[in-house]
This record gives C-alpha cells, sequence and structure tokens, in this order.
C-alpha cells in the first residue's frame, strides 16, 4: 500500500512557510513520489517566480532520488488569476471581517508558518472566510457577480478532484512506498473530501496521513 502525506504549503514564502522550513519536512517524510499542483510543463515558470515548493524540491533533490508528479491539468481560463486578486481586493475593502481574518491569518503564518497551515485553527479560518465571501456577495444582488463566484467555486472543485484523481491514477500503475502531496493550503478541506471520497472506493490502494508533525 502507498503511504501518501498531505502537506499544505504556500504558493510565495511567508516568514516561516518558507523553502527551507519546507524542505525539513520533506527530509524528515522521506518521499519517493511527491505530487504537486502544479501542470506538467510549469516547472520551470514556478521556480523562476520564487514558488516555495519548486525551490524545497530542487534542494530535496540533493538528498534523495524521487519522482516528481504534476496532476493539475484543469485548463484555467484566461485571466482568471487577475480576476480572483480584484476580488479578494475588493473584498478586504467591503467586509472588515473579512479584512481582520486576513490579517489575522497573514500573522499566523508568518510566524508559525507550516505549523498553522496544518491546524485546526487554520482550517476555521479558512472556512469562515469562504462563509463571508459568499454572504458579502450574494448581499450585493449583483447577478454577475454571484453567478462569477459560482462558476470560481465550481472551477476550484473540479480542479481539486482532478489532482486526487490523478494521485490515485499514478497510484495503480507505479510501485513506491512513500510519497508527499503539496497542495495549497487553501484547498485543503476540499481536498480532504475528495480523498475520502476516493477512498471509500479503493481503500487498499493508499493509506493517506492528512496531517503531519512540524
Amino acid at each position: 500500500m502507498h503511504k501518501i502525506t498531505l502537506v499544505c504549503s504556500v504558493h510565495r514564502e511567508k516568514g516561516l512557510c518558507n523553502a527551507e522550513e519546507l524542505l525539513k519536512i520533506l527530509r524528515a517524510i522521506e518521499p519517493e513520489a511527491i505530487f504537486v499542483e502544479w501542470r506538467p510543463s510549469e516547472w520551470d515558470f514556478y521556480y523562476k517566480l520564487g514558488n516555495v515548493d519548486a525551490h524545497a524540491i530542487a534542494r530535496y533533490r540533493e538528498y534523495k532520488l524521487f519522482q516528481t508528479v504534476p496532476v493539475d491539468r484543469y485548463d484555467m481560463p484566461q485571466n482568471l488569476l487577475a480576476e480572483m486578486r480584484d476580488f479578494e481586493a475588493w473584498m478586504i475593502q467591503t467586509s472588515q471581517e473579512f479584512q481582520e481574518l486576513m490579517e489575522r491569518e497573514n500573522d499566523s503564518v508568518q510566524q508559525e508558518g507550516f505549523k498553522h497551515l496544518s491546524s485546526a485553527a487554520f482550517a476555521r479560518i479558512s472556512a469562515r472566510m469562504s462563509e463571508v465571501e459568499e454572504e458579502t456577495v450574494n448581499r450585493t444582488g449583483d447577478q454577475r457577480l454571484i453567478s462569477w463566484l459560482g462558476r470560481l467555486r465550481h472551477l476550484m472543485q473540479g480542479r481539486e478532484s482532478e489532482m486526487v484523481g490523478k494521485i490515485y491514477e499514478y497510484c495503480r500503475e507505479n510501485v513506491f512506498d512513500i510519497g508527499v502531496f503539496l497542495v495549497g493550503a487553501a484547498h485543503k478541506t476540499a481536498i480532504v473530501k475528495e480523498i475520502e471520497r476516493y477512498a471509500g472506493a479503493e481503500a487498499d490502494l493508499i493509506a493517506w496521513k492528512l496531517d503531519y508533525d512540524v
């Protein structure tokens, strides 16, 4: 049976969430396969961008031979990232609660690093931020904005389902003992639900560890 640890990360360095700290986690787990939230063609892009996962993986390669497995193959609509940045800026201006939650989350990530990303506190804050987004958007009555948020949620659900599905596909066809799934922390709750859905049908294929010791 494959043993895979879910490790939540950030795409850009934030205080103790950095490549050096992530490298410590990888060296402690010693994975032979690392599943990453990228498309197959994006390694150079993420490395040049300063992506935490990419730099930690490059450093880990100095210690151990392993396979990097990109699992995010979902086609993203053009300009989506810019739209998401604009939406976040609008939420910060519109909702004081959202702004306070974001500041609290950023402070905790800076000070506690990966320990915070694996905590129940992070999950609670993320869940509440998602609720505030929907409440705020619905209060506007703006059908265009309401529809956009609905499409975004649907798109993310599709990505998350595809990523977990690609991991199961890889595990059916390849032999290894220890793996790690590096994914953006904002996806954790949904990813766990997808894992539970797949695990029900293929319980003997992967033994998941959904939290890790930091």
